[in-house]
Order: structure tokens, then C-alpha cells, then sequence
């Protein structure tokens, strides 16, 4: 897929969503789940479970053969040179020759790759999003939406604290909405229901 196929696709899937942070609120349909637990403890077992719940979101949401399209927002002015090293990290080896798109140069560069879901190392990249302000390797600078193709969904991971899928259609976040209820933001459960469509 081309850079303008890339555009195309993504005006014609997404018209009303934006990617950027935070996602639940740039988008027509959405949940907002809780990684970290309400007591905030700082150590191994705090971010076990922060990637154990995120990887479970993941799992369920993408189908191992599922198209993916990665898109890293990196700092502005970033040159493909720099980022490619970065992002082919978090893609198994086969994949390695796989072209990047620098798709948007204006606030942050936003740079796309495409994958299937068993050809993401979605776990590396899991860990490295959500220990980005903790101070722990690996980590990522780059924001990372993660579309998937065949469900029309987009997965943000933003921090330790949580992540964000969203959609255009609230019956694609069905499943998800009722297998993993008791993670979904309260602040946000309302919003989800009276603004987003999703029915309880």
C-alpha cells in the first residue's frame, strides 16, 4: 500500500476519528480501559499487570492473520533514517524489508507500516509503550496507533494507565465491552454509553 492508498484508506475507514491523543475522545465509539490498579504500586507486580491486562485486550481484539497498518508519531522534523530502526524492532525479522510511509509531516511526522498480527512483536511493543515514563527499558518515545484492517478498529496504548480502542462503528467494540467490563475506565462508562452507542 502506497502513500496515497494509505491516505485513502484511512479517509474512507475512519472519517471521524483522529489519530491522536487521547484517542477515546476523537472518535465516534470507544472504551477507555484501566491497566494499573487503583493503589498504584510501583514495582514488578504493578507492571505485570499492566501488560498482562494490555495483552490481553490485544489478543482478543486482533486475530493472528488480521491486516495491521502501525502508525508511530515521532517528534517533528523526524527523519525516516532515524525512525526505521525503531519501528522494524517491534516486527519479526521476515518483515524486516517491509517499507515505512511517511505519511503526515506537520505537528509530528507520522510514519506507517503494515503487518499481520502474528508478525508483530505485539508484546515488546506492549512493554516498551506502557514503561515509557517509568524509566524502564525497553522503551518507546513514539506514540503507536495500531489499525486493524479487517475490523476497522484502532488500539492506543498511551501509557501505563491505560488504552483506548475505538471504532466508527460501536458494534465492533461489542466483544470487547462485555469480556472485559470490570477493566473499563468509570469515568468514562457513562460517556461510553450515553455519547459512544455502545449498549450495556
Amino acid at each position: 500500500m502506497d502513500k496515497t492508498n494509505l491516505r485513502t484508506y484511512i479517509r474512507k475507514i475512519f472519517p471521524n476519528i483522529q489519530l491522536k491523543h487521547p484517542l477515546f475522545y476523537h472518535a465516534p465509539a470507544g472504551i477507555r480501559f484501566e491497566l494499573g490498579n487503583q493503589k498504584k504500586v510501583w514495582e514488578k507486580e504493578y507492571m505485570k499487570n499492566v501488560y498482562e491486562r494490555a495483552y490481553a485486550i490485544f489478543s482478543s481484539l486482533h486475530d493472528k492473520n488480521d491486516d495491521l497498518l502501525l502508525c508511530f508519531k515521532g517528534k517533528h522534523n523526524t527523519h525516516k533514517r532515524d525512525e526505521e530502526p525503531k519501528i522494524k524492532k517491534y516486527i519479526k525479522t521476515k518483515f524486516s524489508k517491509q517499507e515505512i510511509h511517511l505519511v503526515s509531516e506537520s505537528e509530528r511526522n507520522e510514519f506507517f507500516i503494515y503487518c499481520k498480527t502474528d508478525d508483530l512483536k505485539h508484546k515488546l511493543l506492549i512493554q516498551s509503550i506502557a514503561n515509557r515514563d517509568l524509566h524502564i527499558q525497553p522503551s518507546l518515545e513514539e506514540e503507536c496507533y495500531i489499525i486493524n484492517m479487517n475490523k476497522h478498529t484502532v488500539f492506543h496504548l498511551y501509557d501505563d494507565r491505560g488504552l483506548d480502542v475505538v471504532s466508527n462503528n460501536p458494534l465492533a467494540l461489542k466483544r470487547l465491552q462485555q469480556q472485559f467490563h470490570h477493566w473499563i475506565v468509570d469515568i468514562d462508562e457513562q460517556q461510553l454509553y450515553e455519547q459512544k452507542r455502545v449498549s450495556r
